[in-house]
């Protein structure tokens, strides 16, 4: 009778165990990769706190790996910090599509062939995007996201306007 109150209690406290663990805490984290439309790319974090199923706020870093080769010169992104507020909308328990807007501090850089700058870049943020969960904590994530800017100059050229990154990410919550 000792062992059989013994493998219930045991078996409760695995319960009890699991069903803690099972409980979101609203936080994740995204890694992954990012080309920016002149066909450079980026490492790209994220990290967000879900408050419910349709609302999140995320920030994110961008760390330039590969630049683009214009003319003999390296283009790219540097760094890149974001903060978003992230709406979703859940198609099934797995798939949600998803919109977000915010604000970006950009740092593109120039070298080669005898040019050496960079141009910090700030404005609003958008873009959008769908997001795949395989289990209840690991997903990948697709999106896009257009940095707008203005009034900005890199030697003298004006790079004010648009720029936008395509992403793919995996997706881990917590």
């Amino acid at each position: 009778m000792k062992f059989l109150k013994l493998v219930l209690a045991a078996t409760a406290l695995t319960g009890f165990a699991a069903s803690a663990q099972a409980q979101d805490s609203g936080v994740y984290v995204n890694l992954g990769a990012e080309a920016v439309e002149f066909d450079s790319y980026n490492i790209t974090g994220r990290l967000g706190y879900q408050f419910t199923e349709n609302l999140s706020v995320e920030g994110q870093g961008s760390f330039g790996v590969i630049d683009d080769d214009i003319a003999g010169v390296d283009v790219g992104v540097d760094n890149s910090f974001a903060a978003f507020v992230r709406g979703s909308v859940p198609l099934s328990e797995q798939f949600s599509l998803f919109a977000r807007g915010g604000y970006h501090f950009t740092q593109f850089g120039a070298d080669g062939d005898g040019v050496d700058a960079s141009v910090d870049i700030d404005g609003f943020a958008f873009g959008g995007g769908a997001e795949y969960m395989l289990d209840a904590r690991n997903g990948l994530r697709a999106d896009v996201t257009f940095f707008d800017s203005d009034d900005n100059t890199l030697n003298g050229v004006d790079v004010s306007g648009t720029a936008e990154t395509y992403s793919i990410s995996y997706v881990r919550k917590f």
